[in-house]
């Protein structure tokens, strides 16, 4: 019997039978004019979901910052990670760890994290905030901030349930809320307000379909810390319309103005606050990807069913290395001696250098974390370019990394994000030069 999955017909050449191919995507069909080559075959379909999932655009960044670390003239002013070590001690313990108890460090452990951790971070979070999570049920260690947003995504929202998202914000959230099948609503935020939200526009968007609202603060691209005022309405609004609060807390402890003050220690959020963390910024391991998530023990317990198939347990040398970190005090010294006061200096230097080269733009001093997220439609303008058209010919040009507004969503547009904390001063000024070279060599 002839096989029926191959075609024998010629076919004009490099023209495909459509209707045979729509009808079976996986029919091996030859393409070569009166002539029978091998025939090639077609893949399975893949998920319908990938299909509407944007690659991140921060990740080609990153490829590009790779790159960087192999040319010395790059000057980057694009990348989201700390450009500080990790403490000395806990490098020294991981070492120490390696040598001479392998086996434990690269075990695995709990999915919910090791207890001792767990306590630790309990403990920490009073000490820092005073709020009280109790370690067994409600702290769960996760694979970096990330898992823990995919983990509470999947874990509270169904199909066609609505997310509130900031716009411009952090562009993980979008594509995470995507793939748990929800719908997005956008609060637009601005420099003539500080990029502060206006509790008001936020009314407007609530319907009976609100089951979430992610909060970030301090802010991913614009250094915002929200008004406390603003974090006590979201609350009541919440508590009024019955949603969850995803509080972001990944740079709770880079503030250099003011104080942060987190969502879960407002009157009556405990129990509608799912507040997700990160040791990548405040101890400087993004590449050793450990995180903690702090809900109640309902959120806890079903995020641990997701995460038990997706990445199983958090790694064990991460774990003890910051087990070392939240001890003895070393978090606090490395924090108020070492990260602040560094980060905060090219902080102020690039403000002064946004000032004297860029006169034109608009932008807002950042209160905490790491970025300006600067306005450059007036230059944008007149070069007849996009915010993405000039950071990529900045690069090509200049060999200055930023990155496009747009890529934080709409409210982005015609900005662009500068990570002050990447470069020491020198470069930072060096890569100002490059940038105010280009726009008045420009020809317009």
């Amino acid at each position: 019997m002839q096989d029926q999955s191959i075609d024998e017909r010629p076919v004009s050449s490099m023209q495909l039978d459509r209707e045979d191919y729509s009808a079976s995507p996986r029919r091996m069909i030859h393409i070569c004019e009166g002539d029978i080559l091998p025939p090639v075959s077609f893949l399975p379909t893949l998920s319908d979901m990938i299909g509407g999932l944007k690659i991140s655009p921060i990740r080609r960044v990153a490829a590009l910052l790779d790159q960087a670390r192999q040319k010395q003239n790059i000057i980057s002013f694009g990348g989201g990670a700390p450009s500080l070590p990790p403490p000395p001690e806990v490098v020294d313990h991981m070492c120490q760890l390696i040598k001479g108890e392998a086996k434990q460090a690269c075990s695995y452990t709990g999915t919910r994290g090791i207890p001792e951790l767990r306590e630790l971070i309990a403990q920490d979070t009073k000490n820092w905030f005073g709020v009280s999570y109790e370690p067994k049920h409600e702290v769960i260690v996760t694979s970096g901030g990330t898992e823990g947003i995919c983990c509470a995504f999947m874990s509270l929202l169904n199909r066609s349930d609505e997310v509130i998202l900031m716009d411009p914000t952090y562009l993980g959230y979008r594509e995470a809320a995507r793939i748990a099948g929800a719908r997005i609503k956008t609060l637009t935020v601005s420099v003539d307000r500080g990029f502060q939200p206006d509790v008001e526009d936020l009314k407007q968007l609530i319907s009976p379909s609100t089951k979430l609202f992610v909060l970030l603060s301090p802010d991913n691209p614009t250094g915002r810390v929200v008004e406390t005022s603003f974090a006590k309405a979201l609350v009541d609004l919440a508590e009024d319309h019955d949603f969850w609060i995803v509080s972001d807390e990944a740079y709770k402890h880079i503030v250099y103005d003011g104080s942060h003050v987190p969502i879960s220690s407002i009157e009556n959020a405990h129990e509608r606050v799912v507040s997700v963390n990160t040791f990548s910024k405040e101890a400087s391991i993004p590449g050793l990807r450990l995180g903690y998530v702090l809900a109640p023990s309902e959120v806890v317990e079903a995020m641990e069913k997701v995460k038990q198939y997706t990445s199983l347990a958090p790694s064990s040398l991460a774990q003890f290395a910051m087990v070392k970190f939240l001890q003895n005090g070393t978090k606090e010294r490395y924090l108020k001696e070492t990260v602040i006061p560094t980060y905060k200096k090219r902080r102020d230097f690039m403000g002064g250098e946004i000032r004297r080269h860029l006169p034109e733009a608009r932008t807002t001093t950042p209160a905490g974390a790491f970025y300006y997220l600067v306005d450059m439609s007036s230059y944008l303008e007149k070069m007849d370019r996009t915010d993405e058209g000039f950071a990529d010919r900045l690069l090509l040009r200049k060999s200055v990394v930023t990155i496009p507004g747009s890529y934080f969503g709409e409210g982005g547009r015609q900005h662009i994000r500068l990570t002050f904390v990447s470069e020491p001063e020198e470069r930072i000024r060096v890569g100002f030069e490059h940038i105010d070279e280009y726009i008045t060599s420009y020809t317009f």
